[in-house]
């Protein structure tokens, strides 16, 4: 379980979209550009790199709002929003980096974006499946994205049925609702240190 976990955020980190989309484009191409370009940077271990890759491709505030509630942080201090973001952010790093670094090599085959609409440019959310390959072991992964103007951002990965968003809120949405988004982030903090 702690290995499928790893594996969920090692490819949102390395996998997943740009804020610029093309329209003749297709995501899973699009995608599959994106990780070719990061091979060279994370193969050399560039643990600033895989920050940047974060904060550009993720959508930190959708994963926060997800995890914590739409009431509860729709409600939540502007400041404790920002320490609960940094504290993720942190965590996010520090935890699955080795993984990162472990996976880079691995072959990915995108399949078909789901879609109730063909329609891939009028869409707010899109799904899209693909196969990683390594050591001659197939591994499942869907990558939800969300639309934030004209660009793509990720906000779950799905492996092998496991919701990162569906592991993270497991993990801290009830110390969010008993002891509040402050207390949580410390907690966080806490394990980040």
């Amino acid at each position: 379980m702690y290995r499928v976990r790893i594996l969920i955020l090692l490819v949102i980190i390395i996998l997943n979209g740009s804020p610029v989309y093309s329209k003749q484009e297709d995501p899973a191409v699009f995608l599959n550009n994106i990780i070719e370009k990061s091979k060279p940077a994370l193969q050399t271990k560039n643990s600033k790199y895989l920050e940047d890759t974060m904060e550009m491709y993720l959508d930190f505030n959708e994963v926060a709002t997800w995890i914590s509630g739409k009431l509860i942080w729709d409600k939540a201090l502007k400041n404790d929003k920002e320490l609960f973001l940094k504290e993720l952010k942190k965590l996010m790093l520090r935890t699955y980096s080795k993984t990162v670094y472990y996976y880079i090599d691995s072959d990915v085959t995108f399949l078909t974006p789901k879609s109730s609409n063909k329609n891939i440019e009028t869409q707010k959310r899109i799904q899209i499946s693909s196969v990683m390959k390594k050591n001659n072991k197939n591994v499942n992964i869907s990558y939800r994205l969300i639309k934030n103007n004209e660009s793509w951002l990720v906000f779950d990965v799905i492996i092998e049925g496991i919701s990162i968003l569906k592991s993270l809120k497991s993990q801290y949405a009830d110390m969010i609702r008993m002891k509040g988004l402050n207390y949580t982030s410390n907690k966080i903090k806490d394990l980040n240190d």
